[in-house]
């Protein structure tokens, strides 16, 4: 006959079988209590395995993405690199300097009164012969020198009570212990001064012509040395003493006078109206027109002379501004170097002179003296920028302020907290200011 086992029998026999095959002591539990135990234990087992698989799977994906992640920064690595050398400039604005040029030319001017052919170097105007002469008297400085003297004068200041007498020859000592001596025996007053009191040099030499100064008296005791002295207001006087001559010096000085003289008269005739409608007139007496005469002949014994000064055949020329600075503009810019623009010049600077004239025929030819300023042109490669590639700023500097033809610049840098010149030549641009 089967046995039977109750119920209650059956559920503990299942929960002891869990028991000891998961390691654990019996202990008699409720029947629903083994079911989830179970099922603990077998979603761990599960969970493990699906991790493990997992873990396979997602170890190819993270390096995928560590590539994926450089090849992006070496992207933006590479764009910031071209958008910095795209962008990154340096723009020099050149101020230049302006310089001084001269030239020279020689046009012919005819009388208007003469009728000739039309020149392409010549204008009308007024060609006219000038006579004159003048005279003066002149002295002679010249010396037979038979000696020398310095010589001046001095306040002897007595600050003392007493009157206090100096003999002819009494010695004045200057701070620079030069000597001189009184000229006459003079009496100075208690508490009062003696001015123009005579002196002279001990040593008659042009190093004596000192200034003003204060003397002190050597004769005088120390103390009296202090309240009784000399003092000079002017420069004392070096010269030579002997008879006077009439020297070279004298004559040339004499004719220089004179030609100024000549000069001035004919200055006064200019201002004729005949010369009133032209707004340059030019004339000039040369040496060579010049005829002197006088009597004395040099190392004559004399103190003064005559001499008259004669000009018989001398130009005067007159002509109008705007003639002569069309052409001299034409002249400027002809004799500018290639790389250089007249800037400016001034009309009222033109410097005139008479070179040649011809009277009979009523022509002269006037030489025209023209100074101007130039600047260098706009387009003028004055900087080579493949020399500034890779400059500091302050190594630009050195380089721009070594330049002769620059007067100033100003430097911009793109963007603007660079300091050192790209080191692309094409992104280095140089203008010149006007």
């Amino acid at each position: 006959m089967p046995i039977r086992r109750k119920k209650s029998e059956t559920v503990n026999f299942k929960e002891s079988f869990l028991q000891e095959g998961m390691g654990t002591k019996s202990r008699p539990v409720k029947a629903e209590k083994p079911i989830k135990t179970a099922k603990k234990f077998l979603s761990f087992w599960v969970g493990k395995s699906k991790n493990k698989n997992m873990s396979k799977t997602s170890r190819p994906i993270s390096i995928y993405k560590k590539i994926a992640a450089s090849f992006i920064v070496l992207t933006l690595l590479l764009v910031f690199v071209v958008v910095y050398f795209s962008v990154v400039s340096v723009k020099i604005i050149i101020i230049p300097n302006k310089e001084r040029t001269a030239t020279s030319f020689i046009t012919t001017v005819q009388d208007e009164s003469v009728q000739r052919g039309v020149q392409s170097m010549g204008m009308s105007g007024i060609v006219e012969k000038i006579s004159l002469n003048v005279s003066d008297k002149f002295k002679a400085t010249g010396k037979d020198v038979t000696g020398t003297e310095v010589s001046g004068t001095v306040t002897i200041h007595n600050t003392s009570k007493r009157d206090q007498p100096l003999i002819k020859t009494t010695r004045l000592l200057s701070p620079d212990n030069k000597l001189y001596r009184l000229k006459k025996t003079v009496r100075v007053s208690a508490g009062t001064k003696l001015e123009n009191v005579e002196v002279y040099a001990d040593d008659p030499s042009r190093e004596m012509e000192i200034g003003a100064t204060k003397f002190t008296i050597p004769g005088l005791s120390p103390s009296a040395q202090k309240l009784i002295y000399a003092e000079s207001q002017e420069k004392f006087v070096y010269q030579e003493t002997g008879d006077t001559l009439l020297s070279a010096q004298d004559i040339e000085q004499a004719k220089a006078k004179l030609k100024l003289q000549l000069e001035e008269k004919i200055q006064k005739i200019t201002e004729g109206d005949k010369y009133k409608k032209y707004d340059n007139i030019v004339f000039g007496v040369k040496n060579e027109e010049i005829k002197y005469t006088f009597e004395a002949k040099v190392g004559d014994e004399i103190e003064e002379f005559n001499m008259v000064a004669t000009v018989e055949r001398t130009a005067v020329v007159g002509f109008s501004t705007e003639n002569v600075a069309e052409l001299a503009l034409l002249k400027v810019s002809e004799a500018l170097p290639d790389d250089k623009e007249l800037e400016s010049f001034n009309e009222d600077n033109f410097v005139y002179s008479i070179d040649r004239h011809d009277l009979e025929n009523k022509t002269a030819d006037v030489k025209i003296e023209v100074v101007a300023q130039m600047i260098l042109k706009s387009d003028t490669d004055i900087i080579k920028t493949d020399r500034l590639v890779g400059l500091t700023r302050e190594q630009l500097d050195d380089y721009l302020s070594s330049l002769r033809e620059i007067a100033g610049y100003e430097v911009k840098f793109t963007p603007r907290w660079i300091n050192k010149v790209p080191a692309l030549a094409d992104h280095v641009k140089v203008e010149i200011a006007k």
